[in-house]
Order: structure tokens, then sequence, then C-alpha cells
């Protein structure tokens, strides 16, 4: 998280130059001393020391607040997940039908691997390669899926060993024009880099390349278990 200091600045007396007069105090006339006698002496220098006082607090609030900001944005940001902080798996398998469509699913995990926290936020990317790692033309939807309702973008914080689920469905298009996906690409949420995963139960064989996934979530519902198919 990144926090901005929006508060005015006051500017603060430069070392080795006198502070600029107040316009409304005696002795003083557009920013400098007048000393025309000896009993000015203590007026003047009675002005210098209120003036002092009024800069003294509207320069150094800023610099206070700042200091607090700085304090505590350290405790506030979780860096975000990345893929190399991750381990990354399919699991279960469910079906269903939608529209008159066949679908197959899993529960997509993200567990934190490394030895520190970090945060997702949102959805995962996910791409098909077949078994050769070729990469196949693919369109992902984000959204609910047949088996899971899409609980939508929020931050979660995963401590080391902690898990993050989504619903993952693919449609399949039975013997006609099959892509024979092998391996699911896995890209964390706001993420470039994705882990390789191979897609069990060969059901990737009879996907037509569209994939639906849910936002990232503490738990995923499973409930529409299925036989095993496709291999």
């Amino acid at each position: 998280m990144i926090s901005q200091d929006t508060h005015d600045r006051a500017p603060a007396a430069v070392a080795g130059r006198r502070p600029r007069g107040h316009p409304g105090l005696p002795g003083t006339a557009g920013g400098r001393l007048r000393l025309r006698g000896p009993g000015m002496l203590a007026a003047a220098a009675t002005a210098v020391m209120l003036a002092a006082s009024l800069a003294g607090p509207a320069a150094a609030a800023p610099a206070t607040t700042k200091a607090a900001a700085v304090r505590l944005t350290p405790a506030t940001a979780v860096p975000r997940c990345l893929k190399n902080d991750l381990i990354a798996g399919l699991h279960g398998q469910e079906s269903g039908t939608q529209g008159g469509r066949s679908q197959g699913g899993f529960i997509l995990t993200l567990t934190n691997n490394s030895e520190r926290s970090c945060s997702l936020y949102g959805y995962p990317g996910l791409g098909l390669q077949d078994a050769r790692h070729h990469v196949l033309h693919s369109k992902t939807h984000w959204g609910p899926t047949i088996f899971a309702r899409d609980p939508g973008r929020h931050t979660i914080v995963l401590s080391p060993g902690e898990t993050a689920t989504a619903s993952v469905a693919f449609a399949y298009v039975g013997a006609r024009h099959p892509l024979h996906a092998a391996y699911l690409e896995i890209t964390p949420p706001n993420g470039y880099d994705h882990a390789v995963v191979a897609i069990p139960y060969g059901l990737g064989n009879i996907s037509d390349g569209n994939l639906y996934v849910t936002a990232m979530a503490r738990h995923t519902a499973y409930t529409h278990p299925a036989q095993r198919c496709c291999l």
C-alpha cells in the first residue's frame, strides 16, 4: 500500500537566516526589522521570538504527520503473492450441464509456500497447453461457474502454508474438434508468470477452450462430485 501525505507544507526556517517577520508585528516592515534606537531593541527581540513561535508549529506539523504515515505503511502493506511464492493445484472433479452443454471442473488451489505472508486479489489467469506444452487457443470467463457462486474480488492475506481456492470449469465438445489439452496454465491474480499443472483424468481432451473461473476465496464449496472420466 502506498501512502501519500497530502498536507500542505509550511516553509521551515533556514539555518543561519532569520525568520521572516509577520506583517502585524511591531518593529517589522516588508519582512525586515527596523532598528531606530536603543528603545527598539527589546521590541525587535520580542518580535523575532514571537515570529519564530508562530512559524514553529506550522513547519513541524507536516513532518510529524509524514513520520506517522511512514510508520503505518509497513504494518499495513502486504506484498502480492507471486508465482514463486505459491504451489498451484487442481483437486476433485465436478460435472454438470448448463444450456444443454456439459461441463467438468475442479477446485483450483494456491498455497503460500514462502516464508512470508502475501496477498491475493481477484481472479487467476488461465490458459491451456497440449501434451507437448504448445499453447492452445482458449478464452477465460471471470465470474460464477455452474458449480460455485462468484465471491467477487477481495483481498486475501495468506500466511505461510495457507491456501486460497477458486472454482474452475471446462466446457465439453465431445468428439467434435476437441483441443486435446493436457495442461492448465495458472497465473496468480495481478501476476505475470504462470505455473503449469497437469489436467487430471484427461478432462482437457474434450475441452472446447472456454474456461470459467471464480475469484480467489478462503473457501470454495465442492458440491458436485462426479465419476472419473475421459482417461
